[in-house]
């Protein structure tokens, strides 16, 4: 079952999101755990103990704000999925480095919640995808949103999650084949790579989050315009 977290320090907000959400997730189908939290510290607490799914959250609060769970998440490798929720709109460009899922303006919470939802709805279903492939004889099945890039090596590939790499013995055209209309694209002809894990271009280099590590990628010339179309449909849907 989803868990999904909101936190706000404002009581009134915390009911009405809870509201909303809960019911909408339930027309989408997806059943889930709501919890409400009105103190930061207890959210930090929480997420320090266990796995919070998603988390809509206020970016002005006491004790902690926004931004700084937003941190806490990013620091830690967390899979949260991060919702900003507020009344702020000029705070909104300040959380763009912490990549997060969407915002929602509490001034118009019937009319976004809507598409958010959706989205949301979008994203669990592609967290629940896997490649399967044989590893020393056994079937492994590594959730795609885990991989960060995956590197031609000879007659193997080199597929990069976290902190580890699994040895695959495939082509890079193959893979590139199985992983079509997902979130992946060529960037190299040695390398594909999962959109979401970039964290910025520059010149014919990518910035690619891996666990702690932020790893540099090349962009071959002939792929450069497929990754920035990529790169841009990955931002307008948030």
């Amino acid at each position: 079952m989803l868990k999904v977290v909101i936190c706000d320090d404002d009581k009134s907000i915390i009911n009405n999101v809870a509201n909303i959400v809960g019911n909408k997730l339930t027309e989408s189908q997806i059943a889930c755990d709501i919890q409400a939290i009105n103190d930061a510290r207890i959210l930090l607490d929480e997420l320090k103990k266990n796995t919070i799914d998603v988390l809509f959250l206020d970016i002005d609060m006491p004790y902690y704000s926004g931004m700084d769970i937003a941190s806490y998440i990013s620091e830690n490798n967390l899979s949260t999925i991060l919702i900003f929720v507020t009344s702020h709109d000029e705070l909104v460009f300040k959380t763009f480095a912490y990549k997060p899922f969407g915002f929602i303006r509490k001034t118009h919470l019937d009319e976004e919640i809507d598409e958010l939802v959706d989205r949301l709805s979008k994203e669990l279903e592609f967290r629940k995808q896997e490649l399967v492939i044989a590893k020393a004889g056994e079937i492994v099945k590594i959730p795609l949103n885990e991989i960060s890039y995956i590197e031609s090596d000879g007659n193997y590939l080199n597929i990069r999650t976290g902190e580890e790499i699994i040895r695959h013995r495939e082509t890079m055209t193959n893979m590139e084949n199985e992983l079509k209309g997902k979130d992946f694209i060529r960037c190299h002809k040695g390398y594909l790579v999962n959109v979401n894990h970039i964290e910025r271009m520059k010149m014919s280099e990518l910035v690619v989050k891996c666990g702690n590590d932020d790893v540099i990628l090349p962009v071959g010339r002939s792929y450069e315009k497929d990754v920035k179309k990529k790169i841009m449909e990955s931002i307008k849907r948030g």
